[in-house]
């Protein structure tokens, strides 16, 4: 179905913030969800339509679909470090109301969700991630479980490590399901484009993948990258 408004979860911070950023450029409608509606104008503009709601309480979520043909979830628990109770109120109890009120709704787009490389493979990185974000990332694996269970046509991109870098390189977009780890790194800017390109392209849904940047790789168009992707052979994921 064509693109016509995207709803934004994860808005005001980080890579949602980019993400608007680069939908507003590509001329969609941007929708985006909010616990402190005036807090998200101030930061966001006026341009983007805001949405009253809070991912931890369901109730407060149906009425931001209406009109919705994507959305984007990057919503995540920021404080470090953070307890056990605070990630699965949010990253994981946020995205099954997030689901429940999209199918509330009666939503027929696309659901694109970030999480973290590495969610389902030990590592380093990610066992002290675990320990700093209780358990971050054996909560999003059982999110993206719930996200492929629920019916909605669905994108789900696990990010590198994430930072803040103003400049662009070339990516690569891989379902080898690789570990975390530091030398895994892509920009907030990177990643938000990933998101807003994957929108054009239908073999991305009911897919998972890795995005980090490439070490040596020159650049390759959307197009190209994308077409390498397989549909997630089941439920148990990529």
């Amino acid at each position: 179905m064509p693109i016509h408004r995207v709803l934004v979860i994860g808005a005001t911070r980080g890579t949602g913030k980019e993400i608007v950023s680069c939908l507003q450029r590509d001329q969609y409608a941007v929708r985006a969800l909010a616990r402190d509606a005036d807090r998200a104008r101030a930061v966001l503009g006026p341009d983007v339509e805001i949405s009253a709601g809070d991912v931890t309480r369901r109730e407060t979520l149906p009425a931001a679909f209406s009109n919705v043909s994507a959305v984007i979830f990057t919503a995540g628990v920021t404080k470090r470090p953070a307890s056990e109770r605070s990630i699965i109120a949010v990253e994981y109890e946020g995205v099954r109301n997030t689901l429940w009120a999209a199918s509330a709704a009666g939503f027929r787009g696309r659901f694109l969700y970030m999480t973290a490389i590495g969610v389902t493979r030990v590592s380093v990185a990610s066992i002290a991630l675990n320990l700093i974000k209780g358990n971050t990332l054996r909560w999003r694996a059982r999110a993206e479980t719930e996200i492929r269970r629920s019916g909605i046509d669905y994108t789900i991109v696990r990010c590198g490590v994430l930072t803040s870098a103003n400049s662009s390189r070339a990516v690569e977009l891989s379902q080898r399901n690789e570990r975390m780890s530091l030398s895994r790194r892509i920009s907030r800017r990177d990643a938000a484009e990933i998101f807003v390109q994957a929108l054009r392209y239908p073999n991305t849904a009911r897919a998972t993948f890795d995005a980090y940047w490439s070490r040596g790789r020159a650049a390759e168009p959307w197009d190209l990258l994308f077409a390498r992707l397989r549909p997630d052979a089941s439920e148990s994921g990529a």
